[in-house]
């Protein structure tokens, strides 16, 4: 690199540095970071995919660099080294995909096709650099599933819960979100007939198309308030309860929530859970199985959970484990499999 380039690089940095400044001086961690920056570059065309990458990455190493403080650290589980878990936040999370079955041979030539650099975890889980594109290269939620390593890694707990090619499994998918729970279901479950709720009717036609395009059609989606009591018609022999939490486990994404995320705002999700968990009971069939799962790292959120189920004597533990991600730039998970052991 010449010099002239070297200082045409030098001024485009420091352009914007100043936007990212600019930038943070008016975000007060009143929306996700990500949603703040859309809207500006989407009101701002003038910059393009480098300017917008790098006014991103300065907004982002603004939370992450010096020391970090993570909020309400006393709160933590015993089970997280919290000097590593803190200490990952400092770099940010890998992208991860998921191989969906029989799709591995048309996956890896076409990712060599497009000199993409991937690392390869196990035979169906790839890492790579974070921003890293894949929508022009591989066919997605068809071949591929993005998923942070530790959300696949809850298909160890699926794993646990008995199936039959014999019996149809009735499956609930609570808190679908973007459906990316219910396509690990169709892949670990046999025999299974998937019905799928959440509580926001934007998300889930988001998630009907991408369940369509993953060729899986649930046998219901409804929008449904787990908060309030509803109506049951029929008992479910498994539901996956991913529950609304403050995704603490996933902060090495979204580093302003070390900055914003406050006491209050923890009280709120645990009552959230709390209510959510009470309407679910009724919901499982006698001897079914219940995954309670959060992407978080606070035992209000996790352990203190199970031991209210616990404590209403209808459920005992299968399994219940931390997903640590952050010796492996991943997301860290909880997740707990119960069965129903009394009306």
């Amino acid at each position: 690199m010449g010099a002239c380039e070297s200082e045409a690089l030098y001024m485009h940095q420091q352009i914007h540095q100043q936007i990212a400044d600019n930038l943070l001086d008016n975000y007060q961690g009143q929306e996700p970071l990500a949603n703040y920056l859309k809207k500006y570059f989407s009101a701002n065309k003038k910059h393009g995919s480098r300017d917008r990458k790098s006014i991103s990455a300065f907004c982002y190493a603004h939370f992450r660099d010096g020391e970090i403080v993570f909020p309400l650290v006393q709160n933590v589980s015993t089970e997280i080294n919290v000097k590593q878990f803190v200490a990952s936040h400092q770099e940010q999370p890998l992208l991860f995909i998921r191989v969906r079955p029989w799709q591995r041979e048309k996956v890896i030539p076409k990712l060599i096709a497009a000199q993409i650099t991937y690392q390869e975890i196990t035979p169906t889980t790839f890492a790579f650099v974070n921003t890293t594109s894949l929508q022009n290269v591989l066919e997605l939620n068809k071949e591929v599933v993005i998923q942070d390593i530790n959300s696949q890694a809850l298909a160890s707990l699926l794993a646990l819960v008995p199936t039959s090619m014999d019996q149809v499994l009735n499956v609930w998918d609570a808190c679908a979100a973007s459906g990316g729970k219910s396509i690990l279901m169709f892949d670990y479950l046999a025999n299974i007939k998937i019905h799928v709720t959440d509580i926001r009717e934007s998300i889930l036609h988001n998630c009907e198309k991408r369940l369509a395009e993953a060729g899986i059609r649930p046998s219901s989606v409804q929008v449904v308030d787990l908060v309030y009591p509803f109506e049951i018609k029929k008992q479910f022999d498994f539901i996956f309860a991913d529950v609304p939490c403050s995704g603490s486990g996933t902060w090495g994404r979204t580093p302003e929530q070390l900055k914003y995320f406050k006491q209050e705002q923890l009280a709120n999700y645990t009552e959230l859970q709390g209510k959510i968990i009470e309407n679910l009971i009724p919901a499982l069939k006698l001897h079914g199985h219940l995954l309670f799962a959060t992407c978080s790292v606070y035992q209000n959120e996790n352990e203190n959970n199970v031991a209210k189920l616990l404590a209403t004597g209808k459920f005992k533990v299968v399994k219940q484990q931390y997903f640590k991600g952050y010796d492996k730039q991943a997301d860290t998970l909880f997740g707990a499999l119960l069965e129903k052991i009394a009306d």
